[in-house]
């Protein structure tokens, strides 16, 4: 297992907002967490480069290039890069939030929203609302309310028994037992398990555990491993299965994330 430097949120993330959107732009190790914080305000994360987890008490969101997260205001939050990573956040005072998403998600960043995203780098927060930097916000701030929202996101259950079967799927993502087979080792029927699942994550034990293979997938993408080796880490029958698995689930091929990096 990798060893996790742990680092404080921005300074920025401390402070009351000056502006009605404050752009925060940050490196981060490989391995670094942002320790678990949260804001008064909306936030929308987005890595120019790498790979990012963010986790709340509900959900683990993982944000590969192409894509970024909105949080709600109050909503605490762990961040982690697991590659190295160039991001840029976006601070919403929350008179402009009506215009966003009423629950926290990930969005698409296309060509153009990405091309926005990087000049607004270059803006100083002492800017004018109702200047030439401001009008670029407030064009950012309308083309994530247009964002599409992709489904990356990996609700977390919360009893003990589903709990215990993640982190062993966890330990072993190779392990393929059907919800008999689970029942037997933390002590409860299939039927209840999938009753647990659908109640606790709104999935069905296979979209969630598709869903998981996806975000364990993406973070080996970023590191440079192969097609054909997650799938076996995985415990797939071959990489065409894998492939296709992916693909259902995100509507792209494993190589378009792998060819990011």
């Amino acid at each position: 297992m990798p060893n996790f430097k742990r680092v404080t949120p921005s300074k920025e993330s401390k402070q009351q907002l000056s502006k009605p959107v404050t752009v925060v732009r940050r490196s981060l190790d490989i391995n670094s967490i942002v320790e678990k914080h949260s804001h008064s305000w909306g936030q929308f994360v987005y890595a120019h480069k790498g790979v990012l987890i963010v986790a709340t008490a509900e959900d683990r969101y993982i944000v590969p290039p192409e894509q970024g997260v909105w949080l709600l205001p109050e909503i605490e939050h762990e961040v982690t890069a697991i590659s190295k990573v160039e991001l840029t956040s976006f601070y919403f005072d929350n008179s402009l939030l009506n215009k966003l998403p009423l629950n926290c998600c990930v969005l698409k960043v296309n060509n153009f929203l990405k091309a926005l995203i990087i000049e607004a780098n270059d803006i100083v927060n002492d800017y004018q609302w109702y200047s030439v930097d401001g009008r670029l916000l407030r064009l950012i701030l309308d083309r994530l309310s247009l964002a599409a929202n992709v489904i990356l996101q990996l609700p977390y259950p919360k009893d003990p028994r589903l709990l215990r079967m993640l982190t062993l799927i966890q330990n072993d993502p190779s392990t393929g037992y059907n919800l008999e087979q689970w029942g037997k080792i933390v002590g409860a029927s299939a039927r209840s398990l999938s009753r647990l699942f659908k109640n606790e994550t709104g999935l069905s034990y296979r979209a969630w555990r598709q869903r998981l293979n996806v975000q364990i997938a993406i973070s080996q993408l970023s590191n440079g491993k192969s097609i054909t080796s997650i799938s076996l880490y995985l415990g797939y029958e071959s990489p065409s299965a894998f492939i296709h698995m992916f693909k259902k689930n995100t509507g792209m091929t494993p190589s378009y994330y792998h060819d990011k990096e």
